[in-house]
């Protein structure tokens, strides 16, 4: 201890970080440790400093002895990998009896009841017939990632500029091969579009105009991409549309599939409805042949349906025609009395369903009341928060094990709050903003993409900083990873309490993520800033 000021100097912390002091110095400096903000600053930058020299040290092309390289090894398994895979199990398991197979379950009652549910979606029609293509993008995908390895794999033979030659040669190459394309009229209305009555296009529509307006007949599929869609015309393969409002008043041969803000059906559908709109109706003169699945706030089911029914919304009612099973997740339910269901009735909402007496129902219904937010009685909400918890664990230890000069640096970061909060607020709303801007051009696809795929885990990453932070303010510093995994599960553990209270949850969890996005950007300028010149 220097006993000038009452603070120990950075030759005793080495000696104390590497073990060296005898049992009563090190006791005192842990005490002192417990109570000086300073030192332990001081000990955590000479422990960062230790971290940065041993990266340094296991750089390519140095020749470093391997007692020096090497970490100590152990003579047991590191309790933190044992608890990885436990909850990397759990969370397996819990993924796909909470979520994949419900939604398998899903859609196979919406009608998707072939072997293969990706080759019913993707490759038969479910949602285009374009499909096919995508195999030129996936050759083309191969090629480039088998380039990028050979690179790698030769980049001590290769000069930087010969490398740079055959990237941009071999991207040439691949972007001249000629791709399949499918035989298809397009069309773009300035501002309208009309096709005439009487008039037959012989091969799939693509529409892009202000407005269109379909009366003669389409032979194939069409696509368009409106703000105002009438179709009056007879068309004998699906329509894809996308809109603010669509309404179809022809005969349809095969599926209608809809993104748009109004739908009105008022003819028949031989196969399929996929709609996701603010309002739907269904016309008392429409019918649709195959299943029906909807997502709306509004739903007004006045037609006749001959498969199943599955739909989600605020407020849903029928009074229609139903020929299989109806499946509703909704707030409200309305049965009206012209309504007939010739299969099962499944309703899960927040209120009672309203049903008329005069509705014909095969059977009664299956109605569940939830309720909104967390339901703090059952044990799967609590189990559901440990699969959180350890996702977020398992996360922050590959952080911690892979780069744990990054991750002292952005928990050292956290401790300027109010710089932290402020440039995360500002990079929290304004990232996905520049992103979607950088999206709107061809161009910028594939910087955009990537830009919001490392935004969204910069987000979720941003609570395992601010967890680390707050296990040490808690247990006090500590030397070497075990004490950080501890310090980290103690931390993630906090926080997961704190999101589960009512009302002060969501608050906690928009200012951990500001916090920590704040920090992580501060930790990242000061990894990219020049080091300034040291006083003299």
């Amino acid at each position: 201890m220097n006993r000038s000021d009452g603070h120990f100097d950075e030759m005793t912390g080495l000696l104390y970080l590497e073990g060296q002091l005898d049992a009563g110095h090190a006791s005192e400096v842990s005490a002192h440790l417990g109570s000086c903000a300073a030192c332990s600053e001081l000990l955590h930058a000479l422990e960062t400093e230790g971290v940065w020299l041993r990266e340094a040290l296991t750089v390519d092309d140095e020749s470093i002895p391997a007692s020096v390289v090497a970490a100590p090894e152990r003579g047991a398994a590191h309790w933190g990998w044992i608890a990885a895979f436990g909850l990397g199990l759990g969370g397996a398991y819990t993924l796909w009896s909470g979520f994949v197979e419900p939604s398998l379950a899903q859609a196979s009652s919406a009608g998707f009841t072939q072997g293969n549910l990706l080759t019913t979606l993707f490759f038969t029609g479910a949602f285009w017939k374009g499909w096919d293509a995508m195999r030129s993008l996936m050759e083309f995908m191969a090629m480039a990632t088998l380039g990028t390895v050979a690179i790698w794999l030769l980049r001590k033979q290769l000069q930087r500029f010969t490398a740079i030659a055959f990237v941009a040669g071999a991207l040439a190459s691949a972007l001249m091969i000629p791709q399949p394309v499918a035989a298809a009229d397009m069309e773009r209305g300035d501002p309208a579009y009309t096709l005439p009555a009487g008039q037959e296009v012989k091969t799939d529509l693509i529409v892009v105009a202000n407005r269109a307006q379909i009366d003669g007949d389409v032979d194939g599929d069409l696509i368009v991409m409106s703000q105002y869609v009438t179709v009056n015309g007879h068309v004998k393969g699906d329509i894809l549309g996308f809109g603010q409002e669509i309404r179809v008043n022809g005969p349809v041969d095969g599926n209608v599939r809809a993104w748009c803000q109004t739908i009105t059906l008022n003819s028949a559908v031989a196969k399929n409805v996929m709609v996701w709109s603010q309002v739907v109706e269904l016309d008392t003169k429409a019918t649709v042949g195959g299943t029906a699945t909807i997502g709306t706030q509004v739903a007004q089911l006045n037609g006749q349906i001959e498969g199943d029914v599955l739909g989600g919304g605020q407020v849903v009612g029928i009074d229609g025609t139903m020929g299989h099973d109806v499946t509703i997740r909704a707030d409200r339910l309305n049965i009206g009395p012209t309504a007939e269901i010739k299969g099962q009735t499944k309703y899960v909402g927040g209120k009672a369903p309203e049903i008329s007496s005069g509705a014909k129902l095969a059977s009664p219904p299956i109605v569940s009341t939830v309720k909104r937010g967390p339901d703090y009685s059952q044990g799967a909400y609590y189990w559901h928060q440990v699969m959180f918890w350890g996702a977020s664990f398992l996360l922050g230890l590959a952080i911690l094990l892979v780069a744990p000069g990054f991750f002292f640096d952005i928990e050292q970061a956290c401790k300027k709050m109010g710089p932290a909060v402020g440039f995360g607020a500002l990079f929290l709303f304004a990232t996905p903003i520049a992103a979607i801007i950088i999206c709107a051009t061809i161009v910028g696809l594939s910087v955009g993409i990537p830009l919001l795929l490392l935004y969204a885990i910069s987000v979720y990453a941003a609570h395992i900083f601010i967890a680390a932070w707050l296990g040490e303010k808690l247990i006090g510093a500590g030397v070497g990873v075990g004490p950080a995994i501890a310090r980290l599960a103690l931390g993630l553990l906090i926080l997961r309490g704190l999101g589960m209270l009512p009302y002060l949850g969501p608050v906690v969890g928009l200012l951990v993520a500001m916090w920590g996005m704040g920090a992580l950007v501060l930790a990242l300028h000061r990894k990219i800033s020049p080091p300034s010149a040291v006083a003299a």
